[in-house]
């Protein structure tokens, strides 16, 4: 794409959509793309700031979607979109976060869709919850993510913690997570309940219920051991402060955890 053109709605005035708004602007205009709220021409991206459930209507999505067949709808949700998902029915895309749990990753994610290099919307309009959790979960090289057509590494490890926590993990999250590290080409090592003395490569843990106290605990103690690895840990819907929590006692990633 030489020239991107971006679609935004939704009411951007909100407090909860500032932030995300003003660092979707600033990116845009940093990557040369245009952006309109008017749909009458082909667009490149939409971008949906949604207040509530059903906020747009339904007809008006599937005109937007029959123009742009192909263009990635990522739906920035707010605080009354909470549970939406469960009791409203789905969004029209497979892509979506809610603004409270806002990061970098999102914008870099957009910049690099627009500038015509691998992100998480260069997945299929079909995409499950789980491949795109998956995905994320694939690791960053060269700063970005890539999808594993793009990267395969064959001599790269990934430690899986199998009993991190008090309490261990879930061994369904755990082969899922194997699972997807052979796609990607990697080899999945699973720690059981001794852990190796040295490891070179990613490292990945499912965080189950204990007290958040906890968990800060477990993470520091690992990372006392393995300090300078990659460390990724899936987390129940975590809220902003609870991600900030876990990057400071010493993970690298959180990702939320999606059934």
């Amino acid at each position: 794409m030489t020239t991107s053109r971006v679609v935004i709605k939704g009411r951007i005035e909100r407090k909860e959509f500032r932030e995300p708004y003003r660092q979707c602007t600033d990116m845009l205009e940093s990557v040369g793309a245009t952006c309109s709220a008017t749909t009458s021409e082909p667009v490149d991206f939409v971008l949906l700031f949604q207040s509530y459930p059903h906020e747009f209507l339904q007809s008006d999505l599937v005109r937007l979607r029959r123009k742009n067949p192909f263009v990635p709808f990522f739906f920035v949700l707010g605080a009354c979109c909470e549970g939406m998902l469960r009791t409203a029915g789905s969004l029209d895309s497979p892509f979506y976060c809610y603004a409270h749990a806002w990061s970098n990753r999102e914008i870099e994610q957009i910049r690099l869709f627009l500038t015509d290099k691998p992100s998480v919307f260069s997945l299929p309009l079909t995409a499950e919850q789980d491949e795109i959790a998956l995905w994320q979960s694939a690791g960053t090289v060269g700063g970005s993510l890539l999808p594993s057509a793009v990267c395969r590494l064959p001599s790269q490890k990934s430690l899986i913690l199998t009993h991190f926590g008090p309490f261990g993990n879930d061994s369904a999250m755990n082969r899922l997570l194997a699972d997807e590290q052979e796609r990607l080409g990697c080899e999945p090592v699973f720690s059981w309940k001794t852990l190796p003395k040295t490891f070179t490569g990613t490292i990945l843990a499912d965080v189950d219920n204990s007290p958040r106290k906890k968990i800060l605990e477990s993470i520091q103690r690992f990372r006392q051991r393995f300090a300078d690895n990659d460390f990724a840990v899936y987390v129940d819907s975590p809220r902003i402060d609870e991600k900030n929590d876990y990057i400071q006692a010493g993970v690298t990633r959180v990702l939320t955890k999606i059934r």
